[in-house]
């Protein structure tokens, strides 16, 4: 995968201090998004470039998480929908890496589920055992009070209003 460079990076009109760049992953778009509320540009970009080269073992290894985490929750909608069980590795080829978001010490990936159109997880990547040992955290409303997530939040809001 290339490097990433400042002057490929589009602002986000929508968002204050925000910039995307959609890169190729998996024959697949994936929009890098970098909110630079804390931390310059440059040092989010310099952690998106080396987070892509570890890409491929992150995402692996956080569908493997979600799955995990979500199988249960996943069948019980798919049950009451009359769709039949699926396994964890069934889930895990379901998602689809659509955007990385990287804010303030936060590293997001959001997945798309095939055939379920409004169906997303969010799962936070931390890397602060190296990237051969990430640790993973689902991002979600009511969430327990871990890396920060509260702080997250009120950036967010700060940024916003």
């Amino acid at each position: 995968m290339k490097s990433l460079h400042l002057n490929d990076l589009k602002k986000n009109e929508a968002v204050p201090d925000s910039y995307e760049i959609a890169v190729a992953y998996k024959g697949r778009k994936v929009e890098i998004i970098l909110d630079n509320y804390a931390y310059t540009l440059q040092q989010l970009l310099e952690t998106a470039n080396n987070v892509l080269v570890y890409l491929p073992t992150l995402d692996e290894k956080a569908k493997k998480y979600l799955a995990h985490q979500n199988i249960d929750c996943f069948n019980e909608c798919n049950e009451k929908n009359g769709r039949p069980e699926a396994t964890e590795e069934c889930f895990e080829r379901m998602m689809t890496l659509s955007a990385i978001q990287f804010f303030d010490e936060s590293i997001d990936f959001y997945y798309n589920i095939s055939c379920y159109k409004n169906y997303q997880l969010i799962v936070e990547v931390s890397l602060n055992h190296g990237y051969k040992h990430p640790e993973f955290q689902q991002w979600y409303l009511n969430a327990p009070y871990k890396s920060k997530f509260l702080e997250k939040l009120t950036s967010f809001f700060k940024k916003m209003f």
